[in-house]
């Protein structure tokens, strides 16, 4: 069988503290990315000028239409992969994680697979995961079989995306990544938890108010309610509890986040792509 092409896809929209240890990341895996894509989103910042130094080894797009999941869009559909990897800028993927993506899509009945996240820049981030894990057995369905799926931290059949992508929904008021999971759902792809499929993160959606934690989780709240006549009974349920639990912990969240970065400024300086370095 021959090994199939796997894309990495990356939207980012000001994110010059971020993308070039995300980059260097990628560019470090033990199974290589066949290709690699930045999509620009109008960033205002450094996110460009960082973005030049991996010449020749990343295709850097731009998306004039603001929006994570115009971003997304235009980097999927530029993908050429026969498996599509999508993270975010503060993603941080150990090195053997695309080896782990072929061989879970190695089984011809996985569409799609999302996998666990451990956050980087929190105290005691092996506990933070399992409590975070914990949060998402809630939420998977009894059968394993998701109808959501985790954009800092998925892979997706080219042939799925193709099936599903003209269909998903505007992404105003929900998110992206869970809309995608749900019409996967509802178009009968199987999408799989994977715990091998590990993937760093940042904990930085919590360092904000308490408001604007509570309208980011509504929005996951709001997606599921626009598919309830597509979803199996009690998905919109554990939704609605997993957003109520989370709102619960975040003082605790927020804590841990904001502990870590007092005690541990978390470095800025960006690294240069060593091979870059080495034509130079």
């Amino acid at each position: 069988m021959a090994r199939p092409r796997i894309s990495v896809v990356i939207p980012a929209y000001n994110e010059e503290s971020m993308i070039g240890p995300c980059l260097n990341a990628v560019l470090g895996q033990s199974r290589p990315a066949d290709k690699i894509i930045v999509v620009d989103n109008n960033s205002t910042d450094r996110t460009a000028e960082i973005l030049r130094e991996f010449r020749g080894t990343v295709i850097v797009l731009d998306e004039t239409r603001q929006g994570v999941q115009h971003a997304r869009n235009r980097g999927l559909n530029a993908a050429t992969g026969d498996v599509i990897v999508r993270i975010d800028a503060d993603t941080r993927l150990p090195k053997g994680h695309l080896a782990a993506v072929e061989d879970t899509f190695s089984d011809p009945m996985v569409d799609a697979a999302t996998g666990p996240v451990q956050y980087y820049d929190v105290p005691m981030p092996r506990a933070v995961a399992r409590g975070d894990a914990l949060v998402r057995s809630i939420w998977t369905v009894p059968n394993g079989r998701l109808d959501w799926i985790f954009g800092a931290n998925m892979a997706i059949r080219r042939t799925a995306w193709e099936t599903v992508s003209a269909g998903l929904c505007d992404g105003e008021g929900v998110h992206e990544d869970l809309d995608l999971g749900m019409h996967l759902r509802a178009g009968g792809h199987t999408v799989r938890y994977e715990r091998r499929l590990v993937a760093g993160t940042s904990s930085r959606r919590v360092k904000g108010d308490f408001s604007g934690f509570r309208q980011y989780l509504l929005m996951t709240e709001r997606g599921y309610s626009q598919h309830i006549g597509r979803l199996r009974r009690g998905s919109y349920a554990r939704a609605w509890m997993t957003a109520r639990l989370l709102l619960v912990m975040f003082p605790v969240l927020r804590w841990l986040h904001t502990n870590h970065h007092r005690r541990h400024e978390l470095p800025m300086v960006v690294r240069k792509n060593p091979m870059a370095e080495a034509v130079d």
